[in-house]
């Protein structure tokens, strides 16, 4: 993945975020004390964002930071196979150190 990439993908959730709640850009930045014109900058892709940014954005959507770096639903396929396939994995790792644990207590 290249920065362009990663740039993007932030951006078209942040995008899709504010536009699932039925918040206008203006809207949101006033939600998450940045310039009307630093959100319209954001979403032009005039800007990349800072962790604080990112970290006021994500306030403003109730959500949490990494949502921004899902793959939306306008990524390629590969890359949403990717995630799942990485997802899965994540998962049953974390299913099979919750179970090893729990064993632990049984005996």
């Amino acid at each position: 993945m290249t920065e362009e990439e990663l740039q993007t993908r932030v951006i078209e959730n942040i995008r899709g975020l504010r536009k699932d709640r039925g918040l206008s850009q203006e809207h949101l930045a006033d939600k998450a004390d940045i310039s009307r014109q630093m959100m319209n900058d954001i979403e032009g892709r005039r800007r990349w964002l800072t962790k604080g940014t990112l970290v006021k954005l994500a306030n403003a959507l109730d959500v949490d930071v990494y949502e921004f770096f899902i793959p939306s639903k306008n990524e390629s396929p590969a890359a949403k196979s990717s995630y799942e396939a990485i997802t899965k994995k994540v998962i049953g790792q974390v299913r099979d150190a919750v179970c090893g644990t729990l064993s632990k207590f049984e005996a």
